[in-house]
C-alpha cells in the first residue's frame, strides 16, 4: 500500500474514532441533562411537599395553642368552682 493510501486510511480511522467519541459525548451530555432535569423536578416536588407540610404544621400549631388556651381557661373555671 502506498504511503499516501496508508495515511488516508489512518486519517479515515482517526476521523471515525473522533466521530464516535463525539457521538458518545453528545449522548452522555443528553443523559446528564436529563438527569439534571430529573433532579430539578425532584427538588421542586420536595420543596412543594415541604412547604405544604410546613403550612400544615403551622395550622396544627395554631390549633394546639387555641386548645391549650381553652383548656387553661376551663381548668381555671373548674378550680374557681371547686374552691368557691
Amino acid at each position: 500500500m502506498p504511503p499516501v493510501d496508508a495515511a488516508l486510511q489512518a486519517l479515515d480511522q482517526a476521523m471515525d474514532r473522533l466521530e464516535a467519541a463525539f457521538v458518545a459525548r453528545e449522548a452522555q451530555r443528553a443523559e446528564d441533562d436529563a438527569a439534571a432535569r430529573d433532579r430539578d423536578v425532584e427538588l421542586a416536588t420536595l420543596r412543594l411537599e415541604y412547604d405544604s407540610l410546613r403550612d400544615e404544621y403551622e395550622q396544627l400549631r395554631a390549633v394546639v395553642a387555641q386548645v391549650d388556651g381553652r383548656l387553661d381557661g376551663t381548668v381555671t373555671r373548674l378550680r374557681a368552682l371547686l374552691e368557691g
